[in-house]
């Protein structure tokens, strides 16, 4: 639609006189009037919208998106130690958790991937509620918050700036709580001995993979990718995990599928090979990022605990044990039917290499460190499948993590 100066500048043009000499470039300098005043509108419009993007989307970052929800029902593949249906709530800060009430002056994030958010666990029965609960009710008063900023398939890689961003925009956290180590294991196994590839060094991609939604106004971000159509566009094609497995399914669907046909892929190894390759490159990786980790909680001068990661993986388990499993073979991407897979014990051992690094950078910086691993018993009552909890070992780590939390008084003296 004209505005009143196009439509009178278009009426004059249709009122000059037509003459031989300017009868045949009337209608183009029309066409070229109209086409100039819409280019000028739409640019002027879009530097209005681009203008009003910090009030019309928040300047902050988010591990979920802000009010994600999803309801689960996946009781036919994982047929004990979960009831469903589970709900899975992110509030407006895009953490799984309550938005902190005034009273909650002690302040828990807990970050790590799918074994931390437990996305088939209802939120009432996912650890880091639990935990929050054990606390206040050991205080006697309501005054801890734990906020969970888990995700699928997040390693240490991602837990780097998810640190750094998140403590800086909130001066309020406490304390931080990282249960890490098996998906750095996992993603390094098939790309052992290759260098890592540009995605995974580009800070943009690092930032994309770590946050649902960022300012991208970073001084490496393309013009293009900050503005507020592609900020519009991330926030209407975002997916939890993008990659799609056997029957076009993604991970954490609805019903589980995901994880039933991860199992028949593995049911259908062409071998179990019984030796990791070497495993020194992958470990060094994990022991920068966790020192980048620990140098971050220092700088905002906030608590830090970690949590070795426990696994159902261990020599002797029962057939029916390992019918549960479904890791240790190719990239998601790559799933296929007669891959090799590794073996439960060589996956034990692999687990237990990440551990022990853990608890060697922990000692050389002086930061807390729960042996969750060897402390949380290893059977099918505990795990559905190769690490994540049921309700019994949610409960479980919850209690161990309470414990360690109020040892110290810690909680008692910031009060």
């Amino acid at each position: 639609m004209l505005g009143p100066f196009e439509e009178n500048g278009i009426e004059f043009l249709n009122r000059m006189p037509r003459t031989p000499g300017n009868s045949g470039s009337a209608p183009k300098v029309r066409r070229s009037v109209k086409l100039a005043v819409f280019l000028v509108s739409l640019v002027v419009s879009l530097g209005l919208l681009e203008l009003a993007s910090g009030w019309l989307l928040p300047d902050r970052y988010f591990v979920w998106p802000p009010g994600f929800r999803a309801t689960f029902d996946a009781g036919e593949v994982i047929r004990s130690g979960v009831d469903f249906p589970g709900k899975l709530t992110i509030n407006s800060d895009g953490i799984r958790g309550e938005i902190p009430a005034d009273l909650q002056t002690y302040r828990i994030l807990a970050v790590g991937g799918s074994t931390t958010i437990c996305v088939y666990l209802d939120d009432s029965k996912v650890w880091t509620r639990l935990l929050q609960e054990r606390l206040n009710d050991a205080l006697g008063e309501e005054i801890v918050w734990v906020g969970n900023v888990g995700r699928p398939g997040h390693s240490t890689a991602e837990h780097v700036p998810q640190v750094q961003k998140l403590l800086a925009q909130d001066s309020e956290i406490d304390a931080v709580v990282l249960l890490v180590g098996i998906n750095d294991l996992l993603r390094y196994l098939p790309n052992a001995g290759k260098p890592l590839s540009r995605n995974a060094l580009d800070p943009q991609m690092i930032l994309a993979r770590s946050f649902s939604f960022f300012p991208g106004w970073d001084e490496d971000t393309p013009w293009y990718l900050r503005n507020f159509v592609a900020r519009i566009w991330r926030i209407v094609s975002w997916r939890p995990l993008p990659i799609r497995g056997e029957g076009n399914v993604r991970p954490m669907d609805k019903k589980g599928e995901w994880v039933a046909s991860q199992r028949r892929h593995r049911a259908r190894a062409s071998e179990l090979i019984p030796k990791l390759p070497g495993l020194t490159v992958g470990v060094e990786r994990y022991v920068t990022n966790l020192e980048q980790i620990i140098d971050a909680a220092r700088a905002e001068e906030v608590r830090l605990l970690f949590l070795t990661q426990p696994t159902l993986w261990r020599a002797g388990l029962s057939p029916a044990a390992r019918e549960l499993l479904w890791g240790g073979g190719p990239p998601w991407h790559q799933m296929r039917y007669g891959a090799p897979y590794y073996s439960v014990e060589a996956l034990a051992a692999g687990m237990k290499r990440y551990n022990e690094a853990l608890r060697n950078v922990c000692r050389t910086r002086g930061i807390e460190c729960v042996d969750a691993a060897s402390r949380i018993p290893q059977t099918a009552r505990v795990f559905y499948d190769d690490a994540h909890f049921t309700e019994h070992g949610s409960m479980l780590l919850a209690g161990i993590l309470a414990d360690q939390l109020l040892e110290r008084e810690a909680l008692l003296r910031t009060q």
